[in-house]
């Protein structure tokens, strides 16, 4: 295990910063959860923040060796376009640049896949299946538009601040309560009307794991990453219904597996140590072998 570190974590009393908070604390780091809501279960010191306002959060920056930075608005429909794209550059810009100036080591950023295009409505083209951190960027809405915007002022702030460790994570939705998802429809027996980013998605368990990989695994200047889940949420096969639903998408290599995600994620386990683990089908099974034992 590491030494002591110190941690601030902005957004700390969402659901995935609050879980990075519990994470942070149970290993013994000191945590700062910079908010402007109390959370639900205390994790660390609570500062009430809102980060528009630098004099509010710099003197808990001034304290720390790392920032987990998840304090944005959370999706495109979060309030107004020109708000959702105004708030999170302010805030991901202010909170970037404050980092740097008051000698912060690490920072990680908490971008989205949204960026690519091929998440949320309307959807594009990908360049090329599978794909890496390489694949351009092609924001579709002003939540996507505000992840790239971001993640290009963080590739400055590394340029100019060469002895910080900037890392960008690249998210494709995020599972907190798998029951409550609309995706469990069709792995109980309803059809496909859709495949919305490949059907990927990630539990906020590994999430977690990737931020204490990053903080633990620091690599100076900026580097984006990809973490999801090790196969889609699909029961069909994925190459299948993008051929019906997706038939402008480059195809998937011959040889890809079925449920295969084609968001590679090598990147994340070569230089954080970081692997999924947590599988919906497992977690299906399990569900399904628990209700029947209790009958």
């Amino acid at each position: 295990m590491s030494s002591k570190k110190r941690v601030a974590v902005t957004g700390g009393s969402g659901k995935i910063g609050h879980a990075v908070c519990e994470a942070l604390v149970a290993r013994g780091d000191e945590v700062f959860n910079l908010d402007r809501r109390m959370p639900e279960k205390p994790a660390g010191k609570f500062v009430f923040c809102d980060l528009r306002q630098r004099a509010q959060f710099q003197p808990v920056f001034e304290q720390v060796d790392a920032v987990c930075h998840l304090g944005e608005l959370p999706h495109p429909r979060a309030s107004s376009p020109e708000d959702v794209f105004g708030t999170n550059t302010t805030v991901g810009s202010l909170v970037m640049q404050t980092a740097a100036e008051v000698k912060v080591k690490q920072l990680i950023y908490t971008s989205s896949c949204q960026a690519y295009g091929q998440w949320d409505w309307p959807t594009v083209p990908p360049t090329s299946l599978p794909f890496d951190e390489t694949m351009p960027l092609q924001p579709q809405n002003c939540y996507a538009l505000s992840k790239m915007a971001n993640e290009n002022y963080a590739r400055l702030v590394a340029r100019k601040n060469p002895e910080m460790c900037i890392a960008a994570f690249r998210f494709p939705w995020v599972i907190i309560d798998p029951l409550q998802h609309r995706w469990m429809r069709e792995l109980l027996g309803e059809p496909v009307t859709f495949v919305e980013g490949f059907g990927t998605y990630l539990h906020v368990s590994d999430a977690v794991t990737a931020y204490l990989g990053a903080i633990d695994n620091p690599r100076p200047g900026f580097e984006a990453y990809h973490f999801a889940a090790a196969k889609v949420r699909h029961s069909k096969p994925l190459r299948q219904l993008m051929e019906k639903f997706n038939p402008d998408y480059p195809p998937l290599p011959p040889d890809w597996p079925d449920q295969k995600s084609p968001v590679i994620t090598d990147k994340a386990k070569s230089h954080l140590g970081w692997e999924p683990k947590w599988d919906l089908r497992d977690y299906l099974t399990k569900q399904a072998q628990s209700a029947q034992n209790s009958q």
